[in-house]
């Protein structure tokens, strides 16, 4: 089966929130055939993962209103308008598990829900941490959890993290790790 030619024909928002904003669209699928699809637009965000010179990562446990409950995951935040992804991680870090790091390492993109979504998350490791402090957000409710990397690990395996974001940072973590063992 050949791939469709989808042509954007019309779009109108629908609706304006603070993180993001929901838009009705027309696509040309054929001269015959047309298709609406509606669409979140958000700004982007940064994921990444705090790891301490002990081989311990940095998580928050943090409620999720959708859910009704509590998920552990690893730290995020909303891009701002124009704000380099890794900028919004070195500010994060600071607000959500109050540290900095001295060294960065990029491991890609992750599209957390692309049949209705087109936020970007842009994935990161964060190492050689030191102390430093930021405010928080006031509706985030965070609590800062310390685990070894195999208590994480065996976490992930067996279904205690459900977070996609955190599972899909684990399994790049993991690949790097093997790369460099080879």
């Amino acid at each position: 089966m050949s791939p469709m030619n989808w042509k954007l024909i019309d779009e109108k928002k629908l609706h304006e929130c603070k993180v993001f904003d929901v838009y009705e669209e027309r696509f040309e699928l054929s001269p015959d055939s047309t298709i609406t699809r509606f669409t979140a637009r958000h700004p982007g965000a940064a994921v990444f993962l705090p790891v301490t010179d002990k081989n311990t990562v940095l998580l928050v446990r943090q409620y999720r209103a959708p859910l009704r409950q509590y998920l552990l995951e690893a730290p995020a935040g909303t891009l701002e308008q124009g704000e380099a992804p890794l900028d919004c991680a070195k500010r994060e870090i600071q607000e959500e598990v109050g540290f900095k790091a001295a060294d960065w390492r990029d491991l890609g993109i992750l599209y957390p829900a692309p049949g209705f979504c087109d936020e970007k998350q842009h994935l990161f490791v964060a190492r050689d941490l030191e102390r430093s402090v930021l405010a928080a957000d006031e509706d985030e409710d965070i609590e800062v959890v310390e685990l070894p990397f195999n208590d994480f690990e065996a976490q992930v395996c067996n279904g205690a993290i459900v977070d996609a974001k955190t599972v899909v940072l684990y399994a790049r973590v993991r690949a790097l790790l093997s790369c460099r063992e080879s």
